[in-house]
């Protein structure tokens, strides 16, 4: 995998999404759509960046700001996703992974209180 400079321009702004209903919870898988079908890699730990498990379809902005705003769990693949999450106070930038130089990002959000 090399860097964001083999992505086509015109994907910039569009994003592969899946998400998934477990119990009470909305989990959403989201990254950059020139992601799909890439792997990705740091150290001993490969993540595999399928269709089957990332993309249901194909997004904008706009939409995965909502589904973001509304999921209880979030896996986040790419430098554009990611950033998204950032500007939207989901997350800090320390808590962001990289492999292949590919930022990847979970989000788990309490619902409840304990």
């Amino acid at each position: 995998m090399t860097s964001d400079n083999n992505r086509p321009k015109y994907q910039s702004t569009r994003y592969a999404l899946r998400t998934i209903k477990y119990q009470d919870s909305l989990i959403v898988n989201i990254c950059d759509l020139y992601l799909i079908d890439k792997q990705i890699r740091h150290e001993d730990i490969t993540i595999y960046i399928k269709k089957n498990y990332w993309m249901d379809k194909v997004v904008d902005e706009n939409e995965i700001e909502s589904y973001l705003k509304k999921s209880s769990i979030s896996n986040l693949a790419g430098k554009e996703t990611v950033e998204k999450a950032i500007e939207m106070n989901l997350a800090k930038r320390s808590s962001v992974k990289y492999f292949s130089e590919v930022p990847f990002l979970m989000i788990y959000k309490f619902r409840q209180s304990y």
